[in-house]
């Protein structure tokens, strides 16, 4: 009875009401993807996809036993938010294109000169001047070691290895550092699996709908990039 009371409640509620009731859940939610992933969309872009999402929720809500309008409201949010991110997610597969032909050119130089290339013979091959190739190596390792690096710090149970202490300071150091550095040779598509997975806390539908690869192929990008991780604590100590 209670509880049907409750939801008579809600109904009486007009969806502008629930709108500006529900704005900081909006704000929260922007700005929690803004700290994880804020180089694919600005807080502004952010903050809108949220509102339009909140103001589809108003609309299309109808209260039913065991579901609030709060929690409803942060699905159809958190949905148009990750909507966004699909939408700029060229700018991902960008990045990973343009890895990959800096790979290609790193190996075919390798090949020809039989010595790893200089960034001026990068830049050359690449068609790029070697202040633009620079700042984009840059940009590329900062970004995949700043924001994954807490995929240790937040997510430590991943890569347990119970002959580590953790009361040990100094191991705890080396450990973050060989991390930092196992997390910076991940491939670009594995790190961003990584960081939407765990750190994110997305599940893999929404990795799946962001990257534009199915839920199967999220599963098998995280499975080897947790590998990778694994192998490279292991063999460091």
């Amino acid at each position: 009875m209670i509880a049907q009371k409750g939801y008579a409640a809600q109904t009486k509620k007009d969806p502008d009401t629930l709108v500006k009731e529900h704005m900081p859940l909006v704000r929260k939610l922007a700005w929690h993807f803004m700290g994880r992933v804020g180089q694919f969309a600005e807080i502004d872009d952010l903050l809108q996809a949220g509102y339009l999402g909140l103001i589809d929720a108003a609309r299309r809500y109808t209260p039913q036993e065991g579901v609030s309008f709060s929690a409803y409201a942060a699905i159809r949010v958190r949905g148009a938010i990750v909507d966004l991110l699909r939408r700029n997610s060229n700018l991902c597969r960008s990045t990973i294109s343009m890895q990959q032909k800096a790979r290609a050119a790193e190996r075919e130089l390798a090949q020809r000169l039989q010595r790893d290339p200089t960034p001026e013979e990068m830049a050359a091959e690449l068609d790029m001047t070697l202040e633009d190739y620079q700042s984009w190596v840059a940009r590329f390792q900062a970004n995949k070691t700043q924001s994954l690096d807490e995929v240790y710090s937040d997510h430590s149970s991943l890569f347990e290895d119970n002959t580590v202490s953790p009361e040990d300071a100094t191991q705890h150091q080396q450990i973050r550092a060989i991390m930092r550095q196992a997390v910076s040779e991940l491939p670009e598509r594995e790190a961003l699996v990584l960081q939407l997975y765990y750190v994110e806390e997305m599940n893999i539908y929404e990795v799946a709908a962001i990257i534009g690869v199915t839920t199967g192929r999220v599963s098998q990008i995280k499975k080897a990039a947790i590998g990778r991780l694994r192998d490279r604590m292991k063999g460091s100590f």
